[in-house]
């Protein structure tokens, strides 16, 4: 009994320890399997708040250790993803605002599309009657007041025919351009920024430059952008900004340089700047696409554009275009600006002249100078009224607005190459829109020209002499 009693006590003990050490052996395991599990719930609850940069420890190299290294992948992937996600955002945002500023200039184009032709109208009267008065009158200063009205008028089409060329919606075309025509558009435009921000332009232009085959629009937008940037810059760093306009053939490139005394651009943002969205203007002041769309616009155009500075010394962008071997010899059919009185007024007189045109001052104008200069004038307020006096008339010259209501120019054109194929041939044209590529297309292909408005009372002489010397010889 008492070896019973001994063996009794002795698995009892033998049992207590074997369930002591079982019980620790499976605490170890489970917290060996729960632990990480418990890792693992909390970093993935961290991660569905939003905190990628959770890691979980490898502690093992058994399935949770596999799995450890699963999540931790997954939760890299996520922060870059997360990260590309923030950039596309930023993008569309930046992208949204562009298309909207861009949308807004396109419906300030159309606006100022629709407002030339009635606006160049009344200058053509002013411009016209002024001149009218300048004969006339005797007084010098008097004289001199109706000059100042001609030039201020001739200024104001200017400005509008600059505007209205730029915000107008162009398909994108090439061909042979003159550079420093067009930059003096450009300068045009922003004439009134430029000056109101005290910003002066040096003009250091390079006569006779080879034409370039580009698109005319596009390098606007280019140079636009760059001037802009350059005045923005100045209007905040000093009064007294200045910015110099370059152009010059060096070897086979035409070269264009904006330099400015503005505030300049540090090293590292200048390694930047042609980068899409990168911007150093405040919030809402820009999207970060000017420069990097102009950079895109160069190269396509086979060309290079690089930028010069320093900090607190000024910018310097430089355009290097490839120089066409053509010469520009296919002109616009658009009359050019006569620079004397008419050659043609003494010589034509005793012609007679149909003026169609649905601006009653326009007609009124034109009968009075016709009349003044010896030729018979009949006029007409719309293309209907003009085919009317056509079946019982026969005319030297014809001279009709493109745009009208009801039957316009070009309509009536097309009427009497029908009916009246001579009658014709002694049409042409004027206007006070901006020629767009499909009427100079025509202008061309029917051999017409085209009188741009307002234009002074010289203009109109010669443009009437030109067509009664071309009639007469046909």
């Amino acid at each position: 009994m008492e070896a019973l009693k001994a063996i009794r006590k002795t698995l009892l003990v033998v049992s207590v320890l074997g369930i002591l050490l079982s019980a620790i052996v499976v605490g170890l395991i489970i917290r060996r399997i729960i632990q990480p599990l418990r890792e693992l719930r909390d970093s993935a609850e961290a991660v569905g708040r939003g905190d990628f940069s959770r890691k979980i420890e490898r502690f093992s190299n058994d399935e949770c250790g596999d799995l450890a290294e699963a999540f931790n992948r997954m939760t890299s992937n996520l922060q870059t993803s997360r990260a590309e996600l923030e950039k596309a955002v930023e993008t569309i945002k930046a992208t949204q605002a562009q298309l909207i500023q861009s949308e807004k200039l396109s419906a300030v184009g159309q606006f100022v599309a629709g407002v030339a032709h009635e606006l160049n109208n009344p200058l053509t009267t002013v411009i016209g009657f002024s001149d009218l008065l300048r004969q006339t009158e005797t007084d010098e200063k008097n004289r001199h007041y109706l000059d100042l009205v001609a030039r201020s008028a001739h200024r104001c089409h200017k400005i509008v025919h600059s505007l209205l060329s730029f915000a107008r919606q162009h398909a994108p075309e090439r061909k042979l351009i003159e550079l420093n025509a067009i930059v003096e558009e450009v300068l045009e435009i922003m004439a009134y920024d430029l000056r109101t921000s005290n910003v002066k332009i040096v003009k250091q232009f390079q006569a006779g430059l080879p034409a370039l085959m580009a698109d005319a629009h596009q390098l606007q937008q280019v140079f636009i952008n760059i001037l802009s940037n350059a005045r923005q810059a100045l209007e905040t760093f000093r009064r007294d900004g200045e910015i110099t306009v370059r152009t010059r053939l060096e070897g086979g490139s035409v070269r264009i340089e904006f330099q400015d005394n503005g505030p300049g651009i540090s090293a590292e943002n200048l390694l930047r700047i042609f980068d899409p969205f990168f911007t150093t203007k405040p919030v809402g002041k820009g999207t970060g696409l000017g420069l990097s769309l102009s950079y895109g616009i160069v190269k396509e155009h086979g060309g290079k554009i690089t930028a010069v500075s320093r900090a607190g010394e000024g910018v310097m962008f430089v355009i290097e275009l490839p120089a066409s071997n053509e010469a520009i010899t296919e002109r616009p059919a658009i009359m050019q600006p006569a620079s004397s009185r008419s050659p043609f007024a003494p010589a034509f007189s005793g012609k007679s002249v149909l003026v169609i045109d649905d601006e009653q001052w326009i007609l009124l104008l034109a009968q009075e100078l016709l009349a003044r200069d010896g030729h018979g004038v009949v006029v007409a307020a719309s293309g209907e009224r003009a085919m009317e006096v056509l079946k019982t008339q026969k005319f030297d010259v014809i001279i009709s607005d493109w745009k009208m209501p009801g039957l316009n120019g070009i309509h009536l054109f097309e009427h009497l190459l029908n009916v009246d194929p001579t009658a014709a041939q002694h049409m042409m044209f004027m206007t006070g829109d901006v020629i767009n590529d499909s009427f100079q297309d025509f202008l061309r292909r029917n051999g017409k020209t085209c009188l741009p408005k307002p234009f002074s009372i010289d203009e109109f002489r010669v443009a009437i002499g030109r067509m009664a010397t071309a009639t007469d010889v046909k």
